[in-house]
């Protein structure tokens, strides 16, 4: 299928690679397919491109990479409604927000973590009931020890 995408101008996403977010994100409840795009050399970072609206993309990380300590435990509805299997079916994104286009003051909501279980393409965004996690978490650590958040 091909998708012409107002970030990255037309591109192609299989119809069996589109992830199907049934409940649809936050404030986009109405758009469920997506595709997942690399970014070429950053393993880290992920776009998350809208197939029924071609303008909207969430730029995505692995909150492991930057908080160590993150975890969420996976409930039994949550499992069986994304078809999870096993664990390594299971991926864990956080959405990013890059304030006045300072890539340095970059910020993941790590209370709304989306859930992908990568092998039946479904997925979810789970808001973590968790005092100790940040909606604007710093992304890197300067400005996170400078008090920025």
């Amino acid at each position: 299928m091909v998708i012409n995408t107002k970030r990255f101008g037309e591109i192609i996403a299989e119809e069996q690679e589109i992830i199907q977010f049934p409940a649809g994100l936050l404030a986009f409840e109405n758009l469920v397919r997506f595709a997942l795009l690399d970014i070429s050399n950053n393993p880290v970072f992920k776009w998350l491109q809208s197939i029924e609206a071609p303008e909207i993309a969430f730029l995505l990380v692995d909150p492991f990479v930057f908080k160590q300590d993150y975890y969420l435990d996976l409930d039994p509805e949550l499992t069986w409604e994304l078809e999870i299997q096993k664990p390594e079916d299971v991926l864990v994104y956080t959405t990013v927000t890059i304030p006045k286009h300072d890539f340095k003051q970059a910020t993941t909501n790590l209370v709304g973590p989306l859930v992908i279980n990568q092998t039946s393409k479904r997925g979810k965004q789970v808001i973590l009931d968790k005092e100790d996690l940040a909606i604007k978490y710093p992304l890197f650590s300067d400005y996170r020890l400078s008090g920025g958040y």
